[in-house]
């Protein structure tokens, strides 16, 4: 990988660690809402981009949270896990 490559990914990477309170927020909000829709639309979302920026705990989270509503299961649980480490992330 180039250098330029390299600082462009971790600017990206640092930047979506910023963002990871926007992503709980509205991970949060559609829990609250019990919209089934959005909360798979956010995990999906957080799924495919959190390994490229070496969060792969995060989208590991991510795919088992969109899966369980997926299959129509409880969620409570995946969603927390993913919400706390989203948070882990601000500190």
């Amino acid at each position: 990988m180039s250098a330029e490559l390299e600082i462009r990914m971790a600017q990206m990477a640092a930047r979506f660690a910023a963002r990871a309170g926007e992503h709980e927020a509205a991970l949060r909000a559609a829990v609250a809402a019990d919209d089934r829709e959005a909360i798979a639309s956010q995990a999906h979302r957080l799924a495919g981009i959190a390994g490229m920026f070496g969060q792969s705990e995060i989208g590991e989270a991510a795919a088992w949270l969109e899966e369980v509503v997926k299959i129509d299961g409880d969620y409570l649980a995946a969603s927390e896990l993913l919400s706390a480490l989203l948070r882990g992330l601000e500190t």
